[in-house]
């Protein structure tokens, strides 16, 4: 009997050893895959992650009932047109408008980034940054002529090619149209203020006829395909003149393009 109980106590020792043995925690094997993210430097997205933290935490510091930020990039096409009204300006120079009297937009382009969020909760809005390449058609309102010896002619020719940084602030107002869970149409209004980052032609070098600075208005309509991609169509509106007195140079321009998160690409 004591024999019988020693035995099954062994056995029921052994059983448990075994049983502790293999139930020992294994270690999971890393694919190549993760093993490349964990060991591989990625410059340019850890820069790009660390200048969005940056900038974010600056917004929020400085405005602190603007909320609910997101960044984007955008892209797009300009076509610009200006309107020139000499004045009683005089140079030593007269320039043959048969080439250069064009009231037409020409193409250009367009791209940067933007912030969009909320002001108190309650309004939308968006503050864009965007580096514009302008070309433009020149239609001159006032002419000079000596007939029938010369045609059209003015002394001021005006330059029709800049590189602008410009600067704008838009509020947005969503108009209830269609599934608005699906998609959104906004209508945005605001000032944009283009700095001239190109030199003036050596013509008007001369007397340095342009302005570094140039206000516009701008109104426009965006479509939100459900936070994928925002299309846009601006039609900025000349308020200032782009030359100095006594020349005005109006410069209108029609962006359209899109807008994507930055979070979504990088």
């Amino acid at each position: 009997m004591f024999k019988l109980k020693f035995l099954t106590l062994i056995t029921l020792l052994m059983c448990l050893f075994y049983s502790s043995s293999a139930q020992t925690p294994t270690v999971p094997v890393r694919t190549q895959k993760d093993q490349d993210k964990l060991y591989l430097k990625r410059p340019f997205s850890d820069k790009v992650a660390k200048f969005k933290q940056q900038i974010g935490k600056s917004w929020d510091k400085v405005f602190v009932n603007f909320t609910d930020n997101n960044t984007y990039l955008l892209a797009g096409m300009n076509f610009s047109n200006q309107t020139v009204r000499t004045g009683n300006y005089a140079s030593s120079f007269n320039y043959s408008l048969s080439d250069f009297n064009k009231n037409t937009f020409k193409p250009g382009y367009l791209a940067g980034f933007r912030v969009d969020g909320k002001y108190k909760q309650m309004h939308q809005y968006s503050f864009a940054m965007t580096l514009n390449k302008i070309a433009t058609g020149t239609r001159y309102k006032e002419l000079g002529s000596l007939a029938p010896f010369i045609g059209s002619y003015s002394s001021f020719k005006a330059d029709d090619q800049f590189f602008n940084l410009s600067i704008a602030a838009h509020y947005k107002k969503l108009i209830v149209l269609g599934d608005t869970a699906k998609y959104k149409f906004y209508v945005v209004a605001g000032p944009s203020i283009d700095t001239r980052l190109s030199a003036q032609s050596a013509d008007n070098l001369v007397n340095n006829n342009y302005q570094r600075f140039l206000l516009r208005g701008d109104l426009g309509v965006e479509f939100d395909n459900n936070g994928y991609y925002t299309l846009f169509l601006h039609y900025k509106q000349g308020i200032t003149s782009f030359t100095k007195a006594p020349i005005k140079a109006n410069v209108n321009s029609l962006e359209l393009g899109m807008v994507i998160r930055a979070s979504d690409l990088f």
